[in-house]
């Protein structure tokens, strides 16, 4: 790797990062502080490779786009499980930014190398501080300092420490109010403070030491063309020892395609077919088709990850072998594409029965683009196998893309209520467990079931998870849908206003700011 000009820039800049680390995010709610630190972050990046000479390959700063996005809707959504994922995503990220920014081409990755990425660039900034650290500093005339100024300072303590303890007794006996003083010292009361202290100077070194190594990792790296690291080298060896050859893998493949197949041709019967041709004693069609649902979606999750596994671990020796794998493989695909459709219909009908939920939409959103993936397997393996990564790794940011457009939670409220207006049933403990992005549809369910009278369970009635047993409470367990409502968005009132934390300035958040807003005009008069 090439040699950094000027490492006491690296170190600076870390230090400044880890600092803004503990500022920004320490004792505080994600908000707007991931994008600014982001935008720091890439500022230092980039100020740094300028004066290194250092110029970022366009071909990937694509990246850059999908990073600001998702930091920030970090401080737009306030689902906890987008919460999460923005900043994990934005983390992986980081680290493709850090590896690609002065060489080698994200569209070059494999698999392996692609999951792997985050952890290697992990390694390798952890590993690419400490040269900066000793080529910053004169580790000699440090050594040479400490010799001459700071062991006899320490000698110095120790010996005044008898002669201090001596004095402080003396002058304790002599004045109360300063024998008062130095009880409270005794007393250790600060120490809480000094330990939290500690800990955040320790966050700060950790956080300083992890970001100088990556802005060093990234660019030394303007010189190191080869993007395959000793863990795919490693597992490529191990998968040509593996003896699993062309007539292995097409039994394999046969029969899979087989048994898709034979469920397939009962799709079209049955479900595709229509409730006339249920023949099954006892249940409805309804009960038929609400089934099974996760179940086709595991399906065909562990069908894309069987077919990749086989093209990379089977053996094909010539262009006939090549062209019947492919073959196979595209059918079993179509298979778990009538799958997914079967899928779609089992959970249009869930859906319309019970209403939508935070898990059900967002695997309604995993199928789409799965569906999108399979697609894109199928043309890499005809045309380009060595393409099908950036397919898989632009459908990850996708993925999480529509969900963030899509706003889960107030979509959620937003198409129960409407359910409620068309069927007049409506889950309202459910939608107190909504996030702050659907405050405005919980405000306007407050409305719409005013006068409501029918009896629901309340939301502590539903069940808990207490001592390893799920629990019911057995006090009174019902009430109105307005009541339940107005308990939960006067109780986010209370709390909101209670705990100010959310309104620091590192911690602004749009959808907690215009719940409040709704929340004062509604139930804070």
């Amino acid at each position: 790797m090439a040699i950094i000009k000027q490492p006491k820039r690296i170190l600076l800049a870390g230090l400044a990062l880890g600092w803004s680390v503990d500022l920004l995010f320490y004792g505080k709610q994600v908000g707007v502080s991931l994008l600014i630190f982001v935008l720091l972050l890439l500022a230092a990046l980039w100020q740094i490779g300028r004066g290194e000479g250092v110029t970022a390959v366009r071909r990937n700063l694509w990246l850059i786009i999908p990073l600001l996005f998702f930091a920030g809707m970090a401080m737009i959504r306030a689902n906890q499980f987008l919460t999460v994922m923005n900043v994990l995503t934005v983390l992986a990220i980081l680290s493709y930014l850090a590896f690609f920014y002065a060489a080698g081409r994200v569209s070059g990755l494999g698999m392996a190398g692609a999951l792997f990425l985050p952890v290697r660039v992990s390694g390798n900034s952890m590993a690419a501080a400490a040269p900066i650290l000793s080529e910053s500093m004169d580790v000699k005339m440090l050594g040479g300092y400490g010799r001459r100024s700071l062991f006899p300072l320490i000698r110095g303590a120790l010996l005044a420490l008898p002669v201090l303890v001596v004095f402080t007794l003396l002058l304790a006996s002599a004045d109360l109010i300063f024998a008062d003083y130095v009880d409270r010292m005794l007393s250790l009361d600060f120490l809480p403070n000094i330990f939290e202290m500690v800990w955040r100077v320790i966050l700060i070194g950790l956080s300083a030491w992890l970001l100088m190594g990556g802005l060093a990792y990234a660019i030394r790296r303007r010189d190191d063309e080869n993007d395959i690291g000793l863990f795919e080298t490693g597992l490529a060896g191990l998968v040509r020892t593996l003896p699993i050859g062309f007539v292995e893998t097409m039994v394999v493949l046969g029969l899979v395609d087989l048994l898709f197949a034979a469920f397939t041709a009962v799709q079209f019967t049955y479900l595709f077919g229509g409730r006339d041709h249920i023949a099954l004693e006892g249940i409805t069609y309804a009960e038929y088709a609400r089934s099974g649902f996760f179940e086709l979606v595991w399906v065909a999750v562990l069908s894309l990850s069987l077919s990749l596994s086989l093209n990379w671990i089977a053996r094909r020796e010539s262009k006939r072998q090549i062209k019947w794998f492919n073959l196979l493989v595209s059918l079993l695909v179509g298979f778990v594409g009538v799958m997914l459709v079967s899928a779609v219909l089992r959970m249009r009908l869930y859906e319309s029965t019970f209403g939508y939920t935070e898990l059900r939409l967002m695997v309604y959103v995993f199928m789409g683009w799965l569906w999108l993936l399979l697609c894109w397997f199928v043309l890499t393996l005809w045309f380009g196998p060595h393409k099908f990564t950036i397919g898989f790794i632009l459908a990850a940011i996708g993925f999480l893309a529509t969900l963030n457009l899509i706003n889960p939670d107030a979509f959620i409220a937003r198409q129960n209520l409407a359910r409620y207006l068309a069927a007049n049933d409506l889950d309202a403990a459910y939608l107190t467990s909504l996030s702050d992005d659907a405050v405005p549809q919980l405000a306007r369910a407050l409305t719409l079931v005013k006068d409501d009278a029918q009896l629901v369970p309340l939301p502590v009635c539903v069940g808990v998870w207490r001592d390893y047993e799920w629990v019911t409470p057995q006090e009174d367990c019902e009430g109105t849908p307005y009541e339940i409502l107005w308990d939960e968005l006067n109780g986010r009132y209370q709390s909101m206003t209670e705990n100010t934390n959310w309104r620091r300035w590192q911690s602004f958040h749009l959808a907690h700011w215009q719940a409040f807003a709704i929340l004062t005009r509604v139930v804070g008069k």
